[in-house]
């Protein structure tokens, strides 16, 4: 009975070493495929943030000109038409008002700046749920194996007082009640395949192509966790004042600065835009016209001149309609600012008032398992060891030595469940810190 307990007691956890789990996060992040995903559309906003500071691309044009006109043949004409005829050639290039482009280019690099720090904290989530799901598989199977012990010795009452009842040395009464227990234990075994299946299902989803199923459940994390409890514990106070280095906080402080320059931005919007260009027209050439004239000289020389024509202008956008709407857009901008700004005091709020919350329930969990440690467990060993005496020495019956042990046995999984506890949230602090991996390249 000793040695079952101190097995029990003593695999309750499992020896990884937390550097192979360290390993095994990092191989995630490289792998799979909603991390590369993140990477991916992060790419494409870095490189969208690169284009758009370019400038607008010239326009080139080539026009028929032909005017006035009988008909609209390019080639053959009238020779009583003016020599307007020829092949215009013209360029322009679009000028944005000064600081837009920059402005632009600014508000498209903080969104990559925001993506990078919203991946980092889908990454940390990612991880969080990884771990999470071991810890629950491995406590359901500890779980599963000590139910299944209290339900062994829940039968083993139910034989002892059944054949107890049938000697006329016991109520019927205590044996229904055995029956009962032993059912509800049934019960309870089910719900905890269940639990063991739901994490099995969840981590499938974590498979790689370095990584199977296999080594996914061969992975425990008891001393990863254990060396960041005792990091969790002693680095307390540096960790809540460096707690504006979760990604979310950073990300909402990029927003509030992204905001601020959309507000300049959308000052510049309908500021006028200018278009220079210039224009060549090539005449077709004319050696002869048709003189219609009193005189009827039906056919003369070409007298005119014959030059090329040329032309420079500039085209300004002028903000006539568009200055109704300005003042909606200058208060638009003013409220997404003032949003940006108070959502970023909410989140340091929360981040620090969730850091309070689950080292106060850290704590409460350590002194519930030290207390099972120190004081239930001995005492439950000790009641054990003098029923087990007073059986040997006739004084009490079987029955109560069973009751004695399935309380303990009870006593175990209520202590898993702590420690279940415990380690989620040591993760949820691990996330919060953004210090589940050592490596700050996520």
């Amino acid at each position: 009975m000793q040695r079952l307990i101190i097995f029990l007691f003593f695999h309750i956890t499992l020896s990884i070493h937390s550097q192979e789990v360290d390993a095994q996060l990092e191989n995630l992040i490289l792998e799979h495929p909603e991390i590369k995903s993140l990477n991916a559309e992060l790419n494409s906003k870095r490189a969208n943030a690169g284009h758009e500071t370019t400038y607008p691309d010239p326009k080139i044009g080539m026009a028929f000109r032909n005017y006035p006109t009988r008909s609209y043949s390019f080639n053959d004409r009238a020779y009583d038409t003016p020599g307007m005829t020829g092949i215009e050639y013209s360029i322009s290039q679009e000028i944005p008002f000064p600081g837009r482009l920059t402005l632009q280019g600014k508000v498209r690099k903080l969104e990559e700046i925001e993506f990078l720090h919203y991946s980092k904290s889908r990454k940390n989530q990612f991880l969080l749920e990884y771990l999470s799901q071991i810890v629950r598989l491995k406590s359901a199977e500890k779980k599963i194996e000590l139910n299944d012990q209290i339900r062994k010795t829940l039968e083993s009452q139910r034989q002892i007082s059944a054949s107890s009842f049938a000697t006329g040395n016991s109520a019927l009464d205590k044996t229904l009640k055995l029956e009962v227990e032993t059912a509800f234990t049934q019960e309870r075994q089910i719900e905890l395949i269940r639990d063991k299946e739901n994490a099995l299902a969840s981590l499938t989803y974590f498979k790689t192509e370095s990584s199977d199923l296999g080594k996914i459940l061969g992975s425990d994390i008891s001393k990863y966790l254990k060396e960041k409890t005792s990091f969790i514990k002693s680095e307390k106070v540096t960790l809540r004042q460096n707690i504006t280095e979760n990604p979310n906080y950073k990300l909402a402080m990029i927003s509030v600065e992204r905001a601020r320059n959309e507000s300049k931005l959308s000052s510049i919007l309908h500021a006028p835009d200018t278009e220079i260009f210039f224009a060549y027209m090539r005449r077709r050439k004319q050696i002869i016209a048709v003189d219609d004239g009193p005189l009827n000289y039906q056919i003369m020389d070409q007298t005119e001149y014959r030059g090329d024509l040329f032309s420079v202008g500039v085209n300004v956008r002028v903000p006539v309609w568009s200055l109704f709407s300005s003042s909606d857009l200058k208060e638009r901008s003013k409220q997404n600012t003032n949003s940006k700004a108070f959502e970023l005091e909410k989140n340091k709020l929360y981040l620090e008032s969730n850091f309070d919350k689950l080292n106060v329930t850290l704590e409460s969990l350590d002194s519930q398992i030290e207390f099972y440690e120190k004081r239930l467990f001995p005492e439950l060993n000790k009641s054990l060891s003098a029923s087990s005496s007073n059986y040997a020495g006739g004084k009490i019956n079987l029955l109560e030595v069973l009751g004695t042990k399935i309380d303990l046995q009870k006593a175990y999984i209520s202590f898993i469940e702590l420690q279940e506890k415990k380690s989620i949230i040591c993760l949820l602090i691990l996330e919060l810190t953004d210090t589940l991996v050592k490596s700050k390249g996520l």
